[in-house]
């Protein structure tokens, strides 16, 4: 290192009459190390570390390792025709001849791709079994939504009924699932003004039976599969005929509530999610006869971030579920004022996108109002 100039000024980089003997500059021209004195050991220990950091381009092709989509194979136009983030010239799924979207069987005939109805079991399977690594998992995006669940399902009957898939613009609306108890036994009832051409959930072999699941009946043309991993069940369901949508599908199922089925999924005819809002009801006959209309719990609270507001109808209302903030601000409407049954009812606030703090969970029938507050805690 040159300590000063042909004049004698002293380079008083590390402070005024400093003057470095020992110094590692890395790649940047950045000083990562610095002593007037002589240690070996951290010397060549500041080397190794700056050297850890600089870019290396192992194939020469202009691009570092880092951003380079195939840093061991020379592709400076990074081309990746499938958009999964390895370049084509390193990914050993042929995604411009083979494997295309919906071909997630990967089948070739004289040359030609062949998409059919095996592509869709195979894609039931992918589903199933979470197959994220195959050649097959790379071609299911039929929505390019960047999720891989029964909505591709619908997306691929669609594009083999019709010869291609545009999508939906406009968003399915909501719809309901909901628990019933009742003195003749459990069942879940999914429905929606949109129709509903295939579902998924995941479930616990504990809550749920295989033996349970082989008895649900489902609509003409509609096939129900699911795989087992432990204790821990994926059911999916979907209209296999893709002339067969239901605005209505419901199953008996023994010892379920609304906690029984999570990661739900539900696909419509264009292969739209529709967002459905889950509640649980029992017969009084079960629980006891309230006396007025009030919140029984809100559990568990505090929570994070899934909220379960169960409350009693003495007699048939119209009634409003909503939520408030400390400010007395409206956070959300869980049920804006339909006609509800008299019994138990159980709702759920998903709170995932609010902030931490306290919340006050309101129901409201005719006159009578009942509030309770929950504690959010992320």
């Amino acid at each position: 290192m040159l300590d000063g100039d042909a004049v004698g000024t002293v380079w008083d980089l590390f402070g005024q009459g400093y003057i470095p003997h020992n110094v590692v500059l890395d790649h940047n021209m950045e000083v990562v190390y610095t002593d007037a004195g002589f240690n070996q050991s951290a010397i060549l220990a500041a080397i190794d570390a700056a050297l850890e950091n600089v870019p290396m381009d192992a194939d020469d092709d202009g691009l570092d390792d880092p951003v380079d989509n195939c840093p061991n194979v020379y592709n400076p136009g990074q081309e990746d025709i499938d958009l999964d983030g390895l370049g084509d010239a390193c990914d050993i799924c042929d995604n411009a001849n083979v494997w295309v979207l919906g071909n997630t069987n990967g089948s070739v005939e004289n040359g030609t791709v062949t998409i059919d109805i095996f592509d869709v079991l195979t894609l039931v399977d992918i589903i199933l079994n979470d197959d994220t690594e195959s050649c097959g998992y790379e071609t299911a995006n039929i929505n390019m939504d960047s999720h891989v669940n029964v909505i591709d399902v619908i997306g691929l009957v669609q594009m083999i009924l019709n010869g291609t898939f545009g999508g939906t613009a406009i968003p399915p609306g909501d719809g309901n699932f909901d628990i019933l108890h009742t003195e003749n036994g459990d069942k879940a009832v999914i429905s929606s003004p949109e129709k509903i051409s295939g579902f998924q959930f995941e479930t616990y072999s504990t809550e749920v039976s295989v033996a349970d699941l082989n008895k649900i009946v489902l609509p003409e043309g509609w096939s129900l599969n699911y795989s087992q991993t432990g204790d821990k069940l994926r059911v999916l369901a979907f209209d296999g005929s893709g002339q067969n949508p239901r605005q209505k599908i419901e199953f008996s199922l023994p010892n379920i509530s609304a906690t029984s089925f999570q990661n739900t999924v539900v696909s419509s005819p264009k292969a739209g999610e529709i967002r459905m809002r889950f509640s649980e009801s029992g017969a009084f006959g079960q629980f006891g006869m309230p006396n007025t209309p009030q919140i029984q719990s809100l559990y568990p609270n505090p929570f994070n971030p899934v909220l379960s507001v169960s409350f009693s109808l003495p007699t048939e209302s119209l009634t409003k579920v909503t939520v408030y903030n400390t400010l007395g601000e409206i956070v959300d409407v869980i049920e804006n004022g339909q006609m509800m049954k008299a019994g138990f009812h159980t709702f759920y606030w998903d709170a995932a996108d609010q902030s931490s703090g306290m919340y006050f969970i309101q129901v409201r029938t005719g006159n009578h109002v009942d509030t309770k507050k929950a504690i959010l805690v992320k």
